[in-house]
């Protein structure tokens, strides 16, 4: 009970004991209590009049103010669906494709879709999906290949109501995963690949030890042919492994390298050194070429090991000739170039040879594990450079290597 009733409660007790006791006056009693009882009234109704103009002003202004916002919330969202880089299309309850954003059409180049049914449009992997979604009211998701390229396919129902009873349509999102693929499919192959390429030596390497056991003491001569094996095929297993350690590091996500002044003409020289008895063996000679003779700002690691590879090739696929290296400065780019006069590469494998386990020639396995390349490639890029190769059937082929010098980054800098 407020306070305005107490009030009347209490001048009305008043009002009968004042009638009670002076009969005379009750009449002027009453009217004047009812006067009062009036007065209170309006000025009550008066309160709450006030009360509910000023409630219903706050209620007016939450509504407008959650209006406005709905409004901005709509624009926002509509924009971002418009303008965001993934593919999406919205699905309604009868089957109807009533929305797609720009990257959708762009993407796929569909124009017009809007006011079709989605069973004329999907067809395979994609049909099944969506329609699995449409008709059984659930979220799904799968990989499917859409033109040549592989997408992520979200699809989610839509509800009106928070008991998820009114379906109202779904929503399909397309995300591209075809480089995730590709890296995918990469690594699958790399996996077999290794283990196709250390299986041989291995098997060698079992079967020698077995004819070792069983005839290798009681013949020199079968115990130094098969020690020779052993050794050759334990070395080739290290290289192996040696390069895949390599390329490994170089996968990593930060990579050192050490850029310092380098004495190009010394670090050719070196590798020629290391090569010569190799190259003499096959009748090959090694001639130099330098144009370079100040030092400059280079990874020792990186120029030795693209040296190192190319030489080695170049020696492995002559039989006789002239192996010339070159070294020179071109608009502050170190230029490296090896070009040999070997069997050549033909044109139509020239896109392959930096593939990991690539060989031209399938009979030169022995001697190589066909991923120099690969680490090459991957080095000359982590240097910002650029790696080229000409080649021509029987005559020879010609790699050359430019590098930045002096990049732009700190000495011992992390290359991400």
């Amino acid at each position: 009970m407020t306070k305005s009733y107490l009030k009347v409660v209490l001048m009305g007790v008043v009002a009968l004991l004042l009638c009670y006791f002076n009969k005379a006056y009750s009449l002027y009693i009453m009217l004047l209590f009812i006067f009062v009882c009036a007065i209170n009234a309006y000025q009550l109704e008066s309160h709450y009049q006030r009360m509910g103009r000023f409630f219903q002003r706050e209620k007016d202004n939450e509504i407008k103010e959650v209006e406005i916002e709905n409004k901005y919330h709509e624009k926002i969202l509509s924009q971002l669906i418009r303008s965001m880089n993934l593919p999406m299309l919205f699905i309604d309850k009868e089957g109807k494709i009533a929305f797609t954003n720009q990257s959708f059409r762009k993407g796929f180049e569909i124009p017009h879709l809007k006011g079709r049914y989605y069973k004329d449009i999907f067809v395979g992997e994609m049909l099944d999906l969506v329609d699995q979604c449409y008709v059984f009211e659930r979220p799904l998701s799968s990989v499917v290949k859409i033109q040549s390229r592989y997408y992520q396919v979200e699809s989610s129902p839509v509800f009106s109501d928070k008991e998820h009873l009114i379906f109202d349509g779904t929503i399909v999102l397309f995300t591209d995963v075809s480089k995730m693929k590709e890296i995918e499919d990469m690594q699958k192959q790399f996996l077999s690949d290794v283990s196709h390429e250390l299986k041989t030596p291995m098997s060698a390497i079992i079967g020698s030890v077995e004819i070792l056991k069983r005839d290798g003491l009681d013949s020199p001569e079968i115990f130094q042919e098969f020690m020779d094996i052993l050794l050759k095929e334990s070395y080739r297993m290290q290289n192996i492994i040696n390069d895949i350690l390599e390329l490994s590091r170089l996968d990593q996500t930060r990579v050192k390298l050490d850029f310092k002044e380098l004495d190009v003409k010394a670090v050719v020289k070196e590798s020629i050194d290391l090569f010569e008895p190799m190259a003499k063996e096959k009748h090959i000679s090694l001639i130099y070429h330098n144009k370079i003779e100040k030092p400059v700002i280079l990874d020792y690691s990186t120029v030795k090991t693209i040296l190192s590879n190319f030489i080695s090739n170049a020696i492995k696929y002559s039989n006789d000739g002239v192996i010339t290296i070159k070294t020179k400065k071109e608009n502050n780019m170190f230029v490296l170039s090896v070009q040999d006069e070997g069997m050549g590469i033909p044109k139509n494998k020239l896109n392959y040879i930096y593939d990991r386990f690539y060989q031209v020639d399938k009979s030169s396995s022995k001697i190589s594990t066909g991923l120099g390349l690969s680490i090459v490639k991957k080095i000359v890029e982590l240097n910002q450079g650029t790696i080229d190769v000409e080649s021509t059937l029987g005559i020879g082929s010609t790699f050359t290597v430019k590098l930045p010098i002096n990049p732009k980054v700190s000495h011992n800098e992390d290359i991400i």
